[in-house]
């Protein structure tokens, strides 16, 4: 790099053979009540001059590169005019790359006009990684992610319509004890109404320094247990009607347990790995 990239370096297990573009630095939101990640990282972009310097750099030494990923918290949340022209520079310089990918927020989405959405798409716009979460307004407002259910449906339907894939990626447990159920009916009902290319659910995790931890010790926030984690994935699974083969899996490192496979054909399999895990807790369902 030409550079030196200091701030943290996350991207999905999906693009570990990617190259590994630094496009900004923190997350332009950063007020997620359950997020640390880039609490001590101020938001930036990097320079269209520095960022066209990567890739020439990475054009030297790794000239077939087939996927790039632009690091930082919500790439997408770049304007759209220079999105494209790093995706110009990329097809330039790496013409045997298939697919450009990065985080993006419901927000960053609704920024893009369409026809910004189609010429990004067209200039080799690859998988999008969306933060969802939830469904549920309510949870959505008090974890301050800065979207409605309804504004996520209407974003992620636009991006289908654009034909640029993504990853949902929601979280369960993330409404607390005694909620789950309700955030797994709004979940399913925003899914419903979209075509993922995955489904990424992650179990909440009381990261230390966040909003969460302090309401967690106020006794403000009180974490759903281990029945109602698996009952609460059960209802998401059970309401899930999609039309298109999806696959769903609980492999991130925050989930405690291992339920996977591709809907709508896996989903009477998962649905029965749960109950039988339920059952050890003497909940039956039927």
């Amino acid at each position: 790099m030409p550079f030196d990239y200091d701030a943290p370096i996350y991207y999905p297990p999906y693009e570990n053979r990617s190259i590994l573009i630094p496009a900004s630095y923190g997350c332009p939101h950063n007020q997620c009540a359950f997020c640390s990640m880039y609490k001590d990282t101020p938001y930036r972009e990097v320079s269209l001059l520095d960022i066209k310097q990567s890739i020439r750099e990475v054009s030297e030494y790794r000239p077939y590169s087939e996927r790039v990923f632009l690091l930082g918290g919500q790439s997408f949340c770049l304007k759209a005019d220079k999105l494209k022209e790093i995706l110009r520079y990329i097809r330039e310089r790496l013409p045997l790359c298939e697919a450009v990918s990065m985080y993006a927020s419901i927000r960053s989405v609704a920024d893009k006009t369409d026809a910004d959405l189609a010429e990004l798409k067209a200039l080799g716009l690859g998988k999008l990684y969306i933060g969802v979460e939830s469904g549920c307004d309510e949870i959505l407002e008090e974890m301050h992610k800065g979207h409605t259910g309804e504004e996520a449906a209407r974003q992620l339907k636009r991006l289908n319509q654009a034909g640029i894939p993504f990853h949902s990626i929601i979280m369960y447990g993330i409404g607390g004890r005694g909620r789950g159920i309700q955030n797994a009916l709004a979940t399913a009902n925003v899914l419903n109404q979209v075509e993922s290319v995955a489904i990424v659910p992650m179990c909440l995790t009381i990261m230390p320094s966040t909003e969460l931890e302090r309401r967690v010790h106020s006794g403000e926030f009180e974490e759903a247990n281990f029945a109602e984690l698996l009952l609460e994935l059960r209802t998401l699974l059970e309401n899930l009607d999609l039309n298109t083969p999806t696959p769903f899996a609980t492999d991130h490192a925050t989930n405690r347990f291992l339920v996977a496979g591709t809907l709508p054909q896996d989903k009477e399999k998962m649905v029965s790995q749960l109950d039988q895990m339920l059952k050890r807790f003497g909940m039956e369902l039927h």
